[in-house]
């Protein structure tokens, strides 16, 4: 990697996957070798501090060269790595302090994650000054809301923390509530919802990154989509190396199912972020055969609403949804509740006579949208 952006980009996300792997030693290598003068950007600064627990020499050094400035100075990445460094220093009161100022700005700007994360850190400061009570309540509360949401490394880590300090946090459920059941679908016309997902720019990130390390963030990428799409009801259809497609309602029971397929559609762009892979979704709702074709074969989904899905999709840059007018109107209110930006378009889709109404949402915590 030559370029300093895509240090800035990359490095992060690479980080956290090789942790997530149980890959200690590259990671090590990774945050170690990190030129300092590309630190300006807090989340890189977060990322080292989570991996250089045994050697906060090595991260006060990283830290005391930085020469950020102004507001980013106190951004929370930022304070997130100097609260770490406090806690692994034994600095016990300054970490608490700057590792809740890091909080309470992850969760100001909907970042759930990061604040699942910098909590974790938190909790860990609280039980060594004596705070037992707070620290189990911290972490059972990001166990279970992370486990709710699907992150479930980030409740994984929550428990395996609250372990090492003796604290009990209930453990995980045994299954969560998943997909409806593709095997006793009856073939048949439903109002159904399809989603499609795609990765923007794959063949230059393809160009940007060795096959393994790209195939390692696709398969987990497709991980993402099955956990986010089955908690939501739905059935994936198929994927396509970097694409999704994901149906809703096979059943025909559900009557909520078009914003289960924009719930994942967003939570799907959230995590796919997180490894560095730029996704951009489309919805729409309308009727469609849906079954078994043929014995053994996989449940098909068959009408116009799967052509305008996979044309909405491709309308959509990195962290957009693009949705039919329908299935808009079905949501329109749950994004309106929060306060969500909505761009109205017509489109000209190839298979389709007429210019086509859409709207489009941004899938980020500025503009007020998360799953």
């Amino acid at each position: 990697r030559i370029e300093g952006q895509d240090i800035m980009y990359d490095t992060a996300p690479r980080i956290s996957t090789l942790l997530a792997q149980g890959k200690l030693e590259q990671a090590l290598e990774l945050a170690r070798n990190t030129a300092h003068d590309l630190g300006d950007l807090g989340s890189i600064a977060e990322a080292i501090s989570a991996v250089l627990r045994d050697d906060p020499a090595c991260l006060r050094a990283y830290l005391d060269s930085l020469t950020v400035k102004g507001e980013l100075n106190e951004s929370p990445g930022l304070n997130t790595a100097r609260g770490r460094l406090a806690l692994y220093e034994g600095r016990l009161d300054e970490a608490r302090s700057t590792l809740q100022r890091a909080l309470t700005a992850f969760e100001e700007g909907g970042l759930r994650l990061d604040a699942w994360h910098v909590g974790r850190s938190l909790a860990e400061a609280e039980a060594r000054t004596g705070d037992e009570a707070g620290a189990r309540k911290r972490l059972e509360a990001i166990a279970r809301d992370a486990e709710a949401a699907g992150a479930r490394l980030a409740a994984k880590l929550a428990r395996e923390t609250a372990a090492r300090f003796g604290l009990e946090v209930a453990e995980a459920p045994e299954n969560v509530e998943g997909a409806e059941d593709a095997d006793v679908v009856a073939t048949g016309e439903r109002m159904v919802s399809v989603l499609f997902a795609d990765v923007r720019g794959y063949t230059e990130l393809s160009g940007r990154s060795t096959p393994a390390d790209m195939a390692e963030r696709i398969a987990s990428l497709q991980r993402w989509a099955s956990q986010e799409v089955a908690r939501r009801k739905g059935i994936i259809d198929k994927f396509g190396g970097d694409s999704v497609m994901a149906t809703f309602n096979v059943s025909g029971q559900t009557l909520d199912h078009t914003l289960q397929a924009l719930q994942a559609a967003i939570a799907l762009i959230d995590k796919a972020s997180l490894a560095g892979l730029p996704v951009g979704a489309g919805v729409a709702v309308g009727p469609a055969v849906v079954g078994r074709l043929a014995e053994s074969a996989n449940v098909s989904v068959l009408g116009e609403v799967t052509n305008l899905a996979a044309r909405l999709q491709a309308q959509s840059a990195a962290g957009e949804v693009t949705m039919s007018e329908e299935a808009h109107r079905r949501v329109e209110d749950w994004l309106a509740g929060r306060g969500t930006a909505v761009e109205r378009v017509e489109l000209d889709l190839k298979g389709f006579r007429a210019p086509v109404v859409a709207y489009r949402v941004r899938a980020s915590a500025e503009a007020g949208l998360r799953a």
